[in-house]
C-alpha cells in the first residue's frame, strides 16, 4: 500500500485541480497507480449532461456516447442507490454476485469490450440521489479489489467530493483558475486561521474583538462553504487551497 506522503500529495492535486492549477486526468493516473488498476472515470453529476463533462483515462472513447446514451442506465447497481448512502465505496461484487454480475448487459456490452472486469467506485450522494462519483476498473488478469484499497479509496474519494464542489462554487462565482480568496469572506478566513493555531471559540473572540456567537458564526459558514463536516477538516481544506498561511 502506499505511503502517507503519496496519499497526501495525491489529495493535493485533487485540490489544485479544483483551482485550475492541475489536470483532473494527472489525478486519475495518481489514483489508478495508488490503487492499481487500468481504467478509470469521474463524472462530477450523477447523470450524463449534453456536453460531456466526464474525466476518463484508459477508456475507450468509442464508448463514450453509448455510455452517455444507454449504458448508464444499464448500470446493475443503480437499483440498489438508497442503500449505498452509508456505503459510498464499494466493489461491485460487494453488491451484486459475481456470477449474476457478468450476465448483465453493462458488463458484456460496455465493460468486458473495453477491458474492465472488476469495478471500484467512490459515490456522492446529492439532494436527488447519485452526484458525483469515480469508477475504477481492473481486468481479468489481476486479482480482485483488497479491503486495503477500498479504505484507501474510503480516504481519498471524499477529498475529490469537496474538491469537485470547490470548483463547482470557484466556477459559479465567475472566478478566475487559480483565484480562491473570495471563496471565503475575510472574517471566516480570521476565525478560522485562528482555529488553526489551536485557539478555542473564546480565545478567537477575544484576539479579534468579536462576540463567542460571532466567531462561531463565521466557523460554521467557513464550514459549509468548504463542505467540511468538522473544524478540524475546514482548517485541513483551507490550508489544501492556500487560504491560511500554514
Amino acid at each position: 500500500m502506499p505511503d502517507d506522503r503519496a496519499i497526501a500529495e495525491l489529495v493535493g492535486q485533487a485540490y489544485d485541480a479544483a483551482l485550475g492549477d492541475e489536470d483532473w486526468t494527472v489525478v486519475l493516473r495518481h489514483a489508478l497507480a495508488l490503487l492499481g488498476g487500468e481504467a478509470a472515470a469521474l463524472h462530477p453529476t450523477g447523470s450524463p449532461m449534453p456536453t460531456d463533462i466526464a474525466v476518463r483515462v484508459g477508456c475507450d472513447p468509442a464508448y463514450i456516447p453509448l455510455y452517455n446514451a444507454h449504458y448508464h442506465q444499464t448500470w446493475p447497481i443503480l437499483p440498489m442507490m438508497q442503500r449505498l448512502q452509508a456505503r459510498p465505496v464499494f466493489v461491485d461484487r460487494m453488491l451484486v454476485p459475481q456470477d449474476d454480475f457478468i450476465r448483465t448487459e453493462f458488463y458484456n456490452d460496455y465493460a468486458r469490450p473495453q477491458g474492465g472486469h472488476s469495478g471500484l467506485y467512490w459515490i456522492d450522494f446529492g439532494r436527488h440521489g447519485l452526484g458525483a462519483h469515480l469508477s475504477l476498473w481492473r481486468s481479468r488478469r489481476r486479482p480482485d479489489w483488497s479491503d486495503e484499497e477500498v479504505r484507501l479509496l474510503q480516504h481519498i474519494g471524499p477529498h475529490i467530493g469537496r474538491a469537485l464542489k470547490i470548483q463547482g462554487r470557484l466556477g459559479a462565482a465567475g472566478t478566475r483558475n487559480g483565484d480562491a480568496a473570495s471563496l471565503l469572506a475575510p472574517r471566516e478566513r480570521d476565525c478560522l486561521a485562528w482555529i488553526a493555531r489551536g485557539a478555542s471559540s473564546k480565545q478567537a473572540a477575544q484576539r479579534l474583538a468579536l462576540s463567542v456567537y460571532t466567531v462561531n458564526e463565521y466557523v460554521a459558514s467557513a464550514m459549509r462553504k468548504l463542505q467540511a463536516s468538522s473544524r478540524s477538516e475546514a482548517v485541513a481544506s483551507a490550508l489544501s487551497l492556500g487560504l491560511l498561511d500554514p
